[in-house]
């Protein structure tokens, strides 16, 4: 197995399996709590497999969750797992205005220090929806003090999505560390594989081949999942026929394929990742 130049990154983006974007199907936010929540039980899956394969991950948490389960995100801290932000209300940055944004940024920041003590340094936006109308969300980030974002997903996608853009981590201009999620080049654009319906989707062999092909290169791997692509018994949503095939594709092969994934290369939290890109640019 090829040694990537600096320890691969995991995350979980931990949000409950009725946190679907940019569908009017999906449940209002008025209701989630009277929803059966499934959250609490994929998460500690998921913390049980990283104990077992020693690795300590990112978990993106949405800050609805941290109110909601402050206890589960004190789990997982006190596993030695990074608490990073996704936000309070699960919304799309380029919906929001930067007011907006602000508030919803300093509202998860409020829930996820009052659960666990920690301060998030690391943001996701939800559905990867920093892209170039809603940029400023950088600027915003680096006012409050954050470390890094991965929010930039260099390919197309439903929601989201900055094809184009850099396909590597690098330092923007403010001083903000982006890492993007990892994407093959294709002919025709960059291709997403290594996470959530992407993971489901392809075959295992076909990932781990791609996988092995960015490290061989000498790149990084940022690999993504949410506790509900890990469970398939979780309750279905009337969807179209194209959204639910991209919501509920491969939910009963994600765990192996993540297992295998685990097996095969060295993983840690994003936050690591800085200091060593940082070195890298001296």
């Amino acid at each position: 197995m090829a040694r990537p130049t600096f320890t691969n990154c995991i995350s979980i983006d931990v949000e409950d399996w009725f946190h679907l974007l940019d569908t009017r199907r999906a449940p209002s936010r008025q209701t989630w709590r009277c929803l059966e929540s499934r959250v609490t039980e994929n998460t500690r899956r998921l913390l049980d497999l990283f104990d077992r394969y020693s690795v300590q991950a990112t978990f993106f948490v949405l800050g609805w969750i941290a109110e909601q389960h402050p206890s589960l995100v004190r789990e997982i801290a006190a596993a030695g797992h990074e608490i990073a932000s996704h936000g309070y209300a699960h919304e799309l940055v380029y919906q929001q205005t930067r007011d907006e944004f602000r508030h919803d940024l300093a509202q998860a920041e409020r829930h996820l220090l009052h659960a666990c003590g920690q301060r998030p340094l690391g943001y996701r936006a939800p559905g990867f929806s920093i892209r170039p109308d809603s940029a400023w969300a950088w600027e915003v980030l680096a006012e409050r003090g954050y470390a890094y974002d991965a929010s930039l997903f260099p390919a197309r996608r439903r929601h989201g999505g900055w094809p184009g853009n850099a396909a590597l981590p690098h330092r923007l201009m403010n001083g903000l560390w982006e890492i993007p999620v990892s994407t093959l080049a294709r002919p025709w654009g960059r291709q997403a594989f290594l996470g959530g319906g992407y993971l489901r989707l392809w075959p295992e062999r076909w990932i781990l081949r791609w996988a092995e092909r960015l490290t061989t290169q000498g790149q990084p791997l940022v690999l993504y999942l949410h506790p509900r692509d890990i469970d398939p018994h979780q309750p279905r949503l009337q969807l179209s026929a194209r959204r639910r095939f991209t919501t509920y594709v491969g939910l009963e092969t994600a765990w192996r394929k993540l297992e295998s994934l685990l097996k095969q290369f060295v993983w840690g939290p994003l936050i690591q990742a800085c200091p060593q890109l940082a070195r890298r640019a001296a």
